[in-house]
């Protein structure tokens, strides 16, 4: 079973992703309270042991990608095996898209999804990491 930790600015997508996962099946899917205060996505991802933890980054604090790349990081040490995956609007904010883009090419995260996709593309992808 894929334990998946979620960390959005948006409760719909947060919402509409978990119900997706758990269609799915073999899928323990479980969402960081928001906003999140600065330990819970470490803790949550922590205590679920997670396979994969996707956050959502947005130009708005605590989304941000320098916050949301130190939850990163701080998971990683903990759950080295951990997948990270991020998610951005790439059209409201392009120069975040870059940056989220040039992460994945950095090996600094494990994938990357823009807004633009659909609920049940993205529960498929988080699934398969």
């Amino acid at each position: 079973m894929r334990r998946i930790v979620i960390s959005t600015q948006n409760t719909l997508l947060s919402s509409m992703l978990l119900r997706a996962l758990k269609e799915r099946g073999e899928v323990r899917a479980e969402r960081v309270s928001n906003p999140p205060a600065e330990d819970d996505v470490f803790n949550v991802s922590r205590a679920l042991n997670a396979d994969v933890l996707f956050m959502e980054v947005s130009p708005v604090a605590p989304f941000t990608y320098d916050t949301r790349m130190a939850a990163a990081r701080r998971v990683r040490m903990v759950l080295p095996e951990c997948r990270i995956a991020f998610m951005c609007d790439e059209n409201a904010n392009p120069e975040l898209g870059e940056r989220i883009a040039l992460a994945k090419r950095n090996g600094e995260i494990d994938n990357f999804f823009y807004s633009s996709v659909s609920g049940e593309y993205l529960a498929a992808a988080l699934e398969a990491m």
